[in-house]
């Protein structure tokens, strides 16, 4: 018998509607209670079968390695979903209200320390709030005129073995992977041990350019999102390329 889904409590989970303009999804629980928020069920072959759920409806749903060692309140399944406006079912109900929805997400995420290193466009009004903000953060921005918006790139001046548990991390991926994929995987992790996301992808010219190249685990990791999502997508690669 197929594992129950578990809940796993997250503060990022978007809260639901409050008036009745909008019908729930068909994600429920076997009660019939609307299912809200980061499920997760133990699949074969030691896979973790991964849904996040908004007001019944699936916005992104996958399939990844068990990496039981490593966890870190800046990661998150609803990271990648609430930055990129993910949804299962582009005709379905989400919680993105308007264009800018994920860029003010982003904005509001790195301020409070749910992610260490994002980018985003907002209006120029908008920005400067945010830059005021900002300071005592720990972070670290550059910004340029996008017409009438500003672009920013912004990360955290702390290091990444103080960010992350890297031992924990690092033995995942070499259990998760095979043997010089992984091995890959974890070079690019120790060459970061001692830097930051603002110093290796804020404050240098090409920053944006430069993190496009960062191996995989190293921009998943930068970004807060969950390294068993990124370890499938590496072996999909691999299957694929």
């Amino acid at each position: 018998m197929a594992d129950a889904w578990t809940l796993n409590p997250d503060y990022r989970t978007p809260p639901v509607p409050t008036d009745d303009a909008i019908e729930p999804g068909s994600w429920r629980h076997p009660d019939g209670q609307v299912m809200n928020g980061v499920y997760e069920r133990r699949r074969p072959e030691r896979q973790t079968e991964v849904v996040t759920v908004w007001y019944g409806y699936a916005l992104s749903h996958w399939l990844g390695p068990r990496m039981p060692r490593f966890s870190s309140p800046l990661v998150s399944a609803w990271n990648p979903v609430l930055a990129q406006g993910l949804s299962c079912d582009p005709g379905s109900p989400t919680p993105y209200r308007d264009e800018r929805w994920c860029d003010r997400w982003i904005a509001e995420a790195l301020l409070y320390g749910r992610k260490p290193y994002g980018t985003f466009t907002l209006p120029a009004e908008e920005a400067l709030r945010w830059f005021a903000k900002s300071g005592g953060t720990g972070l670290v921005y550059r910004a340029w005129a996008d017409g009438a918006a500003v672009r920013v790139v912004a990360g955290t001046t702390e290091p990444y073995e103080r960010l992350f548990d890297l031992p924990a991390l690092i033995a995942d991926y070499r259990e998760a992977l095979p043997g010089r994929t992984a091995e890959t995987e974890v070079a690019a992790l120790e060459s970061h041990r001692h830097h930051s996301p603002a110093l290796n992808y804020v404050l240098c010219e090409d920053a944006e350019a430069r993190f496009a190249q960062a191996p995989p685990s190293v921009r998943g990791l930068t970004l807060g999102y969950p390294p068993r999502e990124t370890a499938a997508r590496v072996v999909a690669d691999m299957l694929t390329g």
